[in-house]
């Protein structure tokens, strides 16, 4: 890779862990994104960036066992005391480069999950390179990242992303891993629209807890039933889902 020390910030950002306690409290949308990625997870899963273990307890529920990385000492420690009453789950403070110190050799992951973290990579195509040598032969790599580039601003940057994503951008990204797309679609058509006003308009830096409490209680119940059935053309999030090529032909 071409540089190693730029695939995670291991940095304490205290604008960065308010972030992720103002989600570990929306519950409702973190279930939804939880379900979202759950029917391409089982057996031996690797979670990249397990962050303060917000969805960590919920990949362990349908894993046979979850390895966790987690390279920020702030948020790997609260991860830590998360999991610790799980017998199927462990957590490392390595990033994917030293992954090899902490696995035996040859250990290959049923599957691979990063929740809301490629976004914070820069060479994006390299880690996912990486990480697939990981992965079994019929593993997936299932990646749910912020969408819609045109909604990027002041709280992408603050939050250390790079980009939001678009179906145009990861098509050629999964290809050139000589991987295949088993499934990409967007979700939470209303949250984009509301990201899109406060980056645009409002020029927000932090997220609202009052517009974060309106959207989980009373918005998520709702639309998460609907887009079920309905995929929305846009949403806030993509999600990804990539098998290696082979992998279908077996």
């Amino acid at each position: 890779m071409d540089q190693p020390t730029e695939s995670f910030a291991v940095e304490v950002d205290p604008f960065y862990v308010e972030d992720l306690r103002q989600m570990a409290r929306a519950q409702n949308y973190q279930r939804w994104q939880f379900q979202m990625v759950a029917p391409f997870l089982d057996g031996e899963v690797l979670e990249v960036g397990g962050g303060i273990g917000n969805f960590t307890p919920q990949l362990a529920s349908v894993a046979k066992f979850v390895t966790s990385l987690e390279p920020n000492e702030y948020c790997f420690n609260q991860l830590r005391e998360k999991i610790a009453p799980l017998k199927n789950a462990a957590a490392f403070r390595v990033t994917v480069e030293s992954l090899h110190e902490v696995i035996p050799a040859g250990k290959k992951f049923d599957a691979i999950v990063l929740m809301n973290v490629l976004e914070h990579i820069k060479d994006d195509r390299a880690v996912l390179a990486e990480l697939k040598k990981h992965l079994a032969p019929t593993g997936r790599i299932v990646v749910l990242v912020p969408a819609g580039q045109w909604a990027f601003g002041p709280t992408d940057t603050r939050l250390g992303h790079y980009r939001r994503y678009t179906k145009s951008y990861t098509r050629p990204l999964v290809a050139g891993l000589q991987m295949e797309l088993e499934k990409m679609r967007y979700y939470n058509f209303v949250g984009i629209w509301g990201w899109w006003w406060n980056q645009k308009f409002a020029q927000r830096e932090n997220q609202s807890d009052a517009q974060i409490r309106l959207f989980d209680g009373w918005i998520v119940p709702v639309l998460s039933r609907l887009e079920k059935f309905l995929p929305p053309p846009v949403g806030q999030s993509l999600l990804f889902v990539a098998r290696p090529a082979a992998a279908r032909k077996n």
